[in-house]
């Protein structure tokens, strides 16, 4: 339902063609296992209209470019309740010049007075000293998953007023609850055709299983709520009594002419 490119900065212009910019990319990468590109997918809330999902996918995007990052993102909608964005993205950064980076670099090894390690001579009579290769940019690191998962929620809570996204697990937001699974395109095509899909299937297990403990949750939370109060009178009870002890004993004392 949408299409588009977003560029980095220093991005030529002409790869806002889709064509040129994948073109390039496979020119630059040499080798035949190379990564080509990254792919995030994000799931776009039904509440948001469409010209909401498009403005927020595009500030997502905004987000990795500002990283040095192009990206070729499209909005899909087959109307059967799953609308989502594919965002593909670029893998090397971008010079200044406006050419490729290369993926790592290579860091000299320093000793203590901040002087290159010498290692061997080759058979050049080159003098190699110790040394270790260093991504250029940080997209490989783990912690950006974390990173952008936290910047797609908080995109996406911006248009949202009433159900808001939380990037975290169940399990990390304290919640009893257990999560469901990816359906997909094809269970929901089995479902929509009368078929029983084992993904859709297992989605309503749990959605049965986390109602049941929802229901075990509020009525555990009664009870507690009726044991607190009992525990409260009683404790009131208990005080006024001690308190009355307290009062004889004094008057008990007073008469005896002891000090309190």
């Amino acid at each position: 339902v949408h299409s588009e490119v977003s560029l980095c900065q220093n991005a030529p212009s002409e790869y806002g063609d889709r064509e040129k910019l994948w073109n390039a990319v496979h020119n630059i990468e040499k080798a035949s296992n190379a990564r080509l590109w990254r792919e995030i997918e994000v799931a776009l809330p039904q509440e948001m209209n469409r010209t909401e999902q498009i403005q927020a996918v595009r500030e997502y995007v905004s987000s990795l470019t500002d990283r040095g990052m192009c990206a070729d993102w499209s909005l899909h909608d087959k109307s059967d309740g799953n609308p989502h964005a594919h965002i593909m993205l670029t893998t090397r950064s971008i010079s200044e010049n406006g050419t490729w980076a290369a993926k790592s670099r290579k860091i000299y090894d320093l000793d203590e007075n901040g002087e290159k390690i010498y290692q061997r001579t080759d058979k050049q009579g080159r003098k190699q000293y110790k040394s270790h290769k260093e991504d250029f940019n940080d997209w490989n690191e783990k912690e950006r998953v974390e990173e952008w998962r936290e910047t797609w929620a908080n995109v996406c809570n911006k248009y949202l007023t009433e159900k808001k996204i939380d990037h975290r697990s169940y399990e990390r937001q304290g919640k009893e609850q257990e999560p469901t699974v990816h359906e997909g395109f094809i269970a929901r095509q089995i479902e929509n055709k009368g078929g029983i899909s084992e993904l859709c299937q297992e989605n309503r297990e749990i959605k049965a299983r986390n109602s049941l403990l929802q229901q075990i949750t509020e009525q555990l939370k009664a009870v507690g709520a009726e044991l607190k109060q009992l525990i409260e009178q009683k404790g009131s009870v208990v005080n006024d009594r001690i308190g009355e002890l307290l009062r004889r004993r004094a008057a008990s004392k007073s008469e005896r002419g002891v000090a309190d």
